[in-house]
């Protein structure tokens, strides 16, 4: 314990120190005279502050010891200390400070509030400037608490994320063992910060909108105690607040503030962005930093999809190189770090290419500055000092200035020489930035498909991934993830438009890939909420073909011949732009492009385009994919030369090379490549809903038709006639039984359609998508009929029917005064009504028994004959008096329907009957 005690004042004394000789560092005996102990005990204590990852030490003579340098994560310095010093606030940022201001003086005691924006444009940091505003205007104590949570960590488990929020009291759930604290008492005379608020579950925006109307609240399993709490919630959310939050839960939370996209910004706020995070560099590398002016157009112009915390990333990165190219230099006796296009990662440098469009914006800007631009420490606007407070062990990652020194010392005393151990670091650095890279580049072009899909699109193939990660366990690469999202798009106006989807494989992989399946059924209900369709049952199978753990072959084991894909077109770019949009989303370099320059004459593109057919041709034939002139005559030509099959695409736009390829991949046929891309080209599509008219359903002929199942869905033309395939497939019978398919879609006209087909027909069973009950009806979903025992249920059904069937024809020629078919189907539903409001089940023997009974009672009560005899008839009518009355109400139909006076000894029969089955 002693030395422990002794440890924590020898790194107090070793930070104190640091501050005057950061640069150089500090050595033990230096430490060993300031504490008065021996030499070797302090390197013994540094040691260990090394071994902690607290500090670091070279490997030379004499060991010297530094303070490790940090570099943030945070998207914005956050040194910043108020809402008036942000970059942009008398800009860009000029109404979401002030709505800030508004929010937190409004009487009496603030507003509770709702921050919008895209990833990384800072809302954390932005909650925070709010929070030091509260302080500095006394509107909080000076130790009032700042919590921040982040509700996407506990996405996954709701339970727990309710649990941190609310707190939990012990033996809620299993493994709560005990009492725990929410981070709403521990932000009591506060304020939280809810980020990605949008992940909390309904439950838990209900839980919050309540604690909001009332200041109290109660811990998950407490069921009396409520807990009081005094604070404001200032939340976060990246998504639109009506498509996650509850509307109770909005209408909470008076103020939203949204902050605008890096895009949205000016560029003489993004220069002072990039001013910021390159000055945060400098002094955590304590080098002045340079950088010159075109590797600065780059990242004033380039495109930055994750706002501002991707372009603090990417600064971060190109001055981690620059510190590596200024430690393997030779010649270090130029002790600055210069950024040039070499050190700026390659979506960066692209940016440069933005410049013909904002040349004199740029110039405006930075016109007067050198070739050269200084970043340095001594400049004007300098960042307040370093803060020395000790650094936790959990962000000893980012320590990366110590760490390519170590390594490039490492790499040195092995004899390597400095290109070989500027290359090794180099693929380190790339290697620590990968994660994020890797994200921006997810993003960087889920921005491009946003703008091709439509931003519906993307959103429903995020939330459709989550959910096929959660129930198959399994990843996803962003091929995947692009080739769902075309496929959807154009999967969507299909179905809107009313077109036929076919999957001639889908028995195939129900059977092959029954977990996939299942997903793709609850993937397609997604679909069918968010954009009012009827996803058809082939449509799933093709969805499932998306989530399979390896991507499936459409056409067994044999590798897949694709048709090649040449986009040919007028200009020097053209074509080589479009293709490379359409290689980038579809995950794979499909398309071949000849770009066709002015000066190009059209005999010189012919025999390219030629030559590019016969290299990648390889049976399947090919599409040219052209814009105008002589290129719509190029396939013929080369049908005619060589026989390859090329079709011709004229006028074609992105987004059809974009289905052509997404096509080709997947194996279609060229016919149906053609077919697929030239609907892409209308502008519109018409929804066609076709319903049974009134004359079809009553021209059906009752004595050949007189039995029927009903399949309904939005369309009538979609999932219900997959349905009914299956139906006509799988159920065998005596009876002639018709299946009709219906439309839902107006649930009154449907209603009114069963009543209609129910004066011809008798109805066995109704199956729908929405599993729709009417009256009596037996019903089922479509995935009762496709997963469970569907299937089986209603050929019990009709094996029941069937055996009514036999019962009417066989006592028809018995009865003398009824009609057989119509007195046992009057019984029937007699029977079933009072089993419902007895809460009975009854043994078919027995039911039919009972049935036989009535049936014969009414013939021979039509007659004038006798009935039976009950004994003790009044003693069983006061023991089972409520009994006696109903189903004395229920029978009386058949009084009224027949023309008969039923005796209270045949009532207590009937009863007694059902009573003890």
């Amino acid at each position: 314990m002693q030395n422990i005690k002794k440890k924590d004042k020898i790194f107090k004394l070793f930070l104190k120190l640091s501050e005057k000789n950061e640069i150089d560092g500090i050595t033990a005996q230096e430490i060993a005279e300031k504490a008065d102990i021996s030499r070797s005990n302090a390197s013994r204590y540094l040691n260990q502050l090394v071994k902690e990852n607290k500090i670091i030490k070279n490997s030379g003579r004499p060991v010297i010891y530094k303070k490790k340098r940090k570099i943030s994560t945070d998207p914005i310095n956050t040194k910043i200390k108020s809402l008036e010093d942000v970059i942009g606030a008398q800009e860009s940022l000029k109404i979401p400070v002030q709505q800030a201001k508004a929010a937190i003086l409004y009487p009496p005691k603030g507003l509770h509030t709702l921050i919008l924006g895209e990833t990384g444009v800072g809302k954390s940091m932005f909650a925070k400037l709010m929070y030091n505003f509260s302080i500095s205007e006394e509107v909080l104590e000076a130790d009032a608490p700042f919590i921040q949570f982040n509700c996407a960590d506990y996405a996954d488990n709701p339970q727990l994320l309710m649990g941190q929020l609310f707190g939990v009291k012990k033996g809620a759930y299993t493994g709560a063992d005990k009492d725990k604290v929410g981070l709403l008492k521990k932000a009591d005379g506060g304020i939280i910060f809810l980020d990605e608020v949008h992940r909390l579950p309904p439950q838990g925006q209900e839980m919050l909108f309540t604690f909001i109307d009332n200041g109290f609240f109660k811990p998950l399993g407490e069921t009396s105690q409520k807990i009081k709490a005094d604070l404001k919630i200032i939340a976060a959310t990246t998504e639109a607040p009506g498509s996650y939050l509850l509307q109770t839960f909005q209408r909470r939370i008076p103020m939203v503030i949204e902050l605008p996209n890096l895009e949205a910004r000016t560029l003489n706020e993004r220069y002072k962005l990039i001013e910021e995070f390159i000055k945060n560099e400098v002094q955590r590398v304590t080098k002045d930093i340079y950088i010159y002016k075109n590797a600065l157009k780059s990242f004033l112009l380039y495109d930055c999809p994750n706002n501002i915390g991707q372009l603090k990333s990417d600064i971060q990165l190109a001055c981690a190189k620059a510190f590596l190219n200024y430690k393997a230099r030779e010649d270090s006796k130029c002790d600055i770090l210069k950024i040039g296009q070499e050190e700026l990662p390659y979506h960066v440098k692209k940016g440069i290419m933005n410049l013909p469009e904002n040349r004199e914006k740029i110039n405006d800007l930075i016109a007067d500055k050198g070739n050269l631009i200084s970043f340095s420490s001594n400049q004007s606007g300098d960042l307040e000092t370093v803060d020395k407070e000790e650094i936790p062990d959990s962000d000893k990652d980012y320590y990366f200035y110590d760490n390519i020194e170590e390594k490039i010392n490492s790499l040195e005393k092995s004899g390597m020489n400095r290109d070989e151990i500027s290359e090794i670091l180099n693929i380190d650095i790339e290697k620590h930035f990968q994660k994020y890279i890797g994200n921006i580049s997810k993003n960087f072009k889920k921005s491009k498909i946003n703008k091709i899909v439509g931003e519906d699109i993307v959103n429903i193939v995020d939330r459709i991934f989550t959910l096929a990660r959660s129930r198959l366990n399994r990843d996803y690469d962003e091929k995947i993830y692009y080739g769902l999202a075309l496929h959807l798009k154009r999967s969507i106006a299909r179905i809107k438009g009313g077109e036929k989807i076919y999957h001639p494989k889908l028995n195939e992989i129900r059977i092959n890939y029954s977990k996939e399946f299942i997903t793709a059924m609850e993937i397609a209900s997604l679909i069918d909420q968010e954009f009012s369709v009827e996803t058809p049952l082939d449509e799933i199978g093709y969805l499932t073909m998306f989530l399979t753990e390896r991507p499936y072959n459409f056409h067994g084991e044999e590798e897949v011949k694709k048709v090649g894909i040449i986009v040919v077109m007028h200009g020097s770019s053209t074509a080589s732009s479009i293709a490379e949009v359409a290689n980038n989303l579809i995950g794979e370099n499909h398309a071949v492009a000849i770009d066709m320059p002015l000066e190009m004459n059209p005999q010189e593109a012919y025999k390219k385009t030629k030559n590019k057919a016969q290299k990648i041709a390889n049976g399947s034939g090919i599409i040219l994919m052209v814009d105008m002139g002589s290129l719509n005559s190029f396939a013929e030509m080369i049908n005619n030369e060589t026989g390859i099959n090329a079709k011709t695409i004229t006028m074609s736009s992105t987004p059809q090379v974009l289905e052509a390829c997404r096509k080709a991949v997947l194996g279609e046929s060229i016919e149906d490549i053609i077919n697929s891309v030239q609907k892409i080209g209308a502008e519109s599509y018409q929804q066609e809903f076709e319903v049974s008219s009134e004359e079809e359903l009553e021209s059906e002929d009752r004595s050949d038709k007189n039995f029927a199942l009903v399949t309904a869905c939005f369309t009538g033309d979609g999932a219900a006639v997959q349905i009914k395939e299956i139906l006509e497939k799988e159920i065998e019978s005596s009876l002639d039984i018709k299946v009709i398919n219906l439309n839902l879609l107006d649930q009154e006209e449907f209603e009114t359609n069963i009543e209609r087909l129910k004066e011809s027909f008798k109805i066995i069973s109704i199956i729908t998508t929405i599993n729709k009950k009417i009256d009596n009806i037996p019903s089922f979903s479509a995935s009762d009929i496709i997963i469970d025992d569907g299937i089986d249920k209603i050929k019990n059904i009709i094996e029941k029917e069937e055996m009514y069937h036999k019962i009417k024809v066989s006592i028809d020629k018995h009865l003398k005064n009824l009609d057989s078919f119509v007195i046992v189907e009057d019984i029937r539903d007699l029977i079933k009504e009072t089993k419902n409001n007895f809460n009975k089940t009854l043994d078919s023997g027995v039911e039919i028994g009972i049935l036989m009974h009535m049936v014969y009672m009414v013939d021979n009560l039509l007659t004038g004959g006798r009935t039976v005899k009950f004994d003790n008839l009044a003693e069983y009518k006061q023991a089972n008096k409520e009994k006696f009355k109903e189903i004395k109400n229920i029978i009386k139909k058949l009084e009224r329907k027949y023309k008969i006076k039923i005796t209270e000894d045949e009532y207590a029969y009937i009863l007694e009957m059902f009573k003890n089955n």
